[in-house]
């Protein structure tokens, strides 16, 4: 009986996969990409986004092996360009929208004594207003599938907790911590329409983004902080969606 009850939920796992629409951001490389790695491997259409889709080789090559995964032009600072998309895909349930995309920005443009607004303001839009703007444009999407669930990606660094001697990264820090109570307000807004909004981190990882931060330790690879960060997004409910959780399942503290 327990082998049948298992070989069950294995198969409703994998036709749940099968069935399940996702929508990603920022896919060029780095985590972006590996999200779209694992999630055609698992049998999910896919929905990839790049600004410059021509120059995503690696992405490209993905889309040739996988047929369920499609790239689409995307700037998440556009808002233009936001809602074009989601009017291309209207009346197509989307399961899962994480908000990969975003920029580190330029270190010494807000570093004190060199700030620089435009360049603040760009990281603000690009990693806190493009993310809710998303979730705006598709929420007809997310509320018409299944699963309803919308991501935005946090990090240690829009941590007030986590702030002790090193500062710095002063954009970077500001929209990542914008972001977290904007999406933490939008979980409560929706939480009534059933529509779940977690909010999720990759940890260090070893990408372009955390070699242009001065980190001069090894971060984990992509396939770890991926694998770790959809074990979270499957696992996340209307009843544990109020934290900022890590790829390993860890809450991060605000």
């Amino acid at each position: 009986m327990k082998i049948l009850v298992g070989a069950l939920l294995s198969l409703l796992s994998i036709t749940s996969a099968l069935a399940e629409t996702v929508l990603i951001t920022g896919t060029n490389r780095g985590i972006g990409l590996e999200f779209v790695k694992q999630y055609a491997e698992r049998g999910a259409t896919v929905i990839a986004t790049a600004r410059r889709p021509a120059d995503a080789k690696e992405l490209i090559a993905l889309a040739a092996r996988h047929p369920n995964v499609t790239i689409e032009a995307l700037d998440v600072t556009d808002v233009t360009a936001i809602e074009a998309l989601a009017k291309k895909y209207q009346g197509k349930p989307i399961d899962i929208l994480i908000n990969n995309a975003g920029t580190l920005g330029d270190v010494p443009k807000q570093t004190i004594g060199g700030l620089d607004q435009s360049e603040f303001l760009y990281v603000i839009n690009a990693n806190t207003y493009g993310a809710l703007k998303m979730a705006e444009a598709f929420k007809p999407h997310l509320a018409a599938s299944t699963q309803k669930k919308v991501f935005g990606m946090s990090s240690g660094l829009g941590s007030s907790a986590m702030v002790t001697r090193r500062g710095g990264f002063y954009a970077y820090r500001a929209s990542k911590a914008a972001l977290n109570i904007v999406f933490r307000s939008l979980a409560a807004d929706w939480r009534e329409q059933g529509i779940i909004v977690g909010i999720i981190a990759p940890g260090m990882v070893e990408t372009d983004l955390l070699r242009a931060s001065g980190f001069q330790g090894r971060g984990i690879t992509p396939t770890e902080s991926v694998t770790g960060m959809i074990k979270v997004i499957d696992g996340m409910t209307l009843a544990n969606n109020s934290a900022a959780i890590n790829y390993d399942g860890k809450v991060i503290p605000w």
